[in-house]
């Protein structure tokens, strides 16, 4: 019987440490880690791993490969699914994904996919390279592609279609391109991981349009002659309830919070200052998302006095990732399980000093399969706090109404729309938002080899009929 050695784990930034740096907490494999991690793997023939991972990342073939040391060839596999792997590997919930298919992980820990393919990445080239095929135009001759958005769905699909040898035009609203990806935390993504995939897509002719918000498709497919349009702009609205005291000082969205800090100052929308120091602050944090995650464990790193968590459910019906909520936790995050709030509270009648809270109860599930939290009466308490950041989630901003598709092909009912993404799932992950980059992609291409429009609209992918 197989001996089954305990799972790898790469070095990591101690808590006392990270608490005070933005440099990215794991630190990574050694080739020698890598390999042998690797080696765990079981190379299932039918891999659950595979068929979990939303790009379908052909994992037992480069397992395989990185079990023999052949580190590029690993890579050039990676890159043959995954349009933006040094990313992905960083912020995909891997345990709700590819690890938690793992069948290793029945019995013991699951093979550590997500840091293997970052080592891939990191040592066997940067996003500059792309994949294994040449660029093969289509038959008709280049064409014109807009893109609406920068995200990951506007970023695969603009990937894809210019190593086809389009001209693609990627419009984004904001100074900077890269969407919901310029406002993750550096300690997990690096701004020189995302700045080394736009260049890689600068150097592919991808052209990068900023400071442009576009209110309309037709005129991009009718007045500035774009063949095609790609609708990828992502879920960037806060959730917002209303709540008594919401208009008090202190009280932002986690959009603002993140922007605030991440954003270049010089950029920053009117009447938002950066954000640069928290101490001496009691910052509360409601909601138990990745986005929460992301905001207490900037707060901490900004020095805050105290960073907390208010979250109407118990942890193990948290929306986010586990290994986001342990980090925080080892960062001295404290969390309020089981507390929703009810009101704000202010000392002053200007800022915020308090949130009142209410306990709450898990009843049976509601449509997420999760179980319904209901209020206990008679259970209202008062939390500190004299700056609050609202992390309830993210809505689709109703710019183009709503999205209808082919998800086989990204096909919407105007013909040369094609969209994906958050603005036609809802708020989603990156690989998710980037699968569906790559299929609209494919559909793009079946549209200018002349596929009817019906047949886009309504036929399945051909890897599916």
């Amino acid at each position: 019987m197989r001996e089954v050695l305990p799972r790898r784990r790469p070095a990591v930034l101690p808590p006392a440490v990270r608490r005070g740096t933005f440099d990215e907490v794991v630190q990574g494999y050694t080739r020698d880690e890598a390999v042998a991690e690797a080696q765990r793997c079981l190379l299932c023939k039918n891999a659950r791993c595979q068929t979990a991972c939303p790009l379908q990342n052909q994992i037992p073939r480069w397992m395989a490969e990185l079990q023999q040391g052949h580190v590029e060839e690993a890579y050039r596999l990676i890159r043959h699914t995954s349009p933006m792997p040094g990313l992905c590997s960083r912020l995909c919930p891997q345990e709700r994904l590819c690890e938690g298919a793992c069948a290793l992980g029945i019995k013991h820990e699951s093979v550590a996919i997500g840091w293997l393919e970052r080592f891939l990445c990191d040592q066997a080239g940067s996003s500059w390279d792309a994949p294994p095929s040449e660029p093969s135009r289509p038959a008709a001759g280049a064409r014109r592609v807009a893109v609406i958005g920068s995200g990951p769905a506007g970023l695969a699909a603009a990937q894809r279609l210019a190593l086809e040898g389009h001209h693609v035009t990627v419009f984004e609203r904001a100074g900077k391109p890269g969407g919901v990806l310029r406002w993750i935390p550096r300690f997990k993504l690096p701004a020189a991981v995302l700045e080394t995939h736009l260049a890689m897509l600068r150097a592919l002719g991808v052209e990068f349009v900023v400071n442009r918000e576009i209110g309309g498709v037709e005129p991009l497919l009718t007045q500035e002659g774009f063949d095609a349009v790609f609708l990828g702009i992502g879920a960037g609205r806060p959730a917002m309830p209303e709540l008594p005291g919401r208009s008090l000082g202190g009280i932002l969205s986690s959009t603002e919070f993140l922007v605030r800090v991440f954003g270049d100052p010089d950029a920053l929308p009117a009447g938002w200052p950066p954000i640069t120091s928290l101490a001496g602050r009691h910052v509360v944090v409601l909601g138990g998302g990745d986005s929460a995650m992301d905001c207490l464990r900037t707060a901490v790193r900004l020095g805050a006095a105290s960073a907390a968590c208010v979250y109407r459910r118990d942890e193990e019906n948290m929306p986010g990732s586990k290994k986001e909520v342990q980090a925080a936790k080892e960062e001295r995050v404290t969390f309020q399980f089981l507390a929703a709030p009810t009101a704000f509270r202010t000392r002053d009648g200007k800022a915020v000093s308090r949130v009142e809270c209410v306990r709450m109860a898990l009843g049976p599930p509601d449509a997420s399969g999760r179980r319904r939290p209901s209020p206990v009466p008679g259970s209202a308490f008062l939390v500190e706090a004299n700056l609050v950041v609202l992390a309830f989630g993210y809505e689709v901003e109703p710019t183009f109404g709503a999205i209808t598709v082919n998800p086989a092909t990204g096909a919407t009912p105007v013909r040369g729309l094609f969209a994906g993404g958050d603005c036609v799932t809802g708020p989603d992950l990156v690989s998710t938002a980037a699968r569906a980059g790559v299929v609209a992609a494919a559909g793009i291409q079946r549209y200018f080899a002349g596929e009817p429009w019906s047949a886009l609209m309504n036929g399945q992918s051909p890897s599916a009929a």
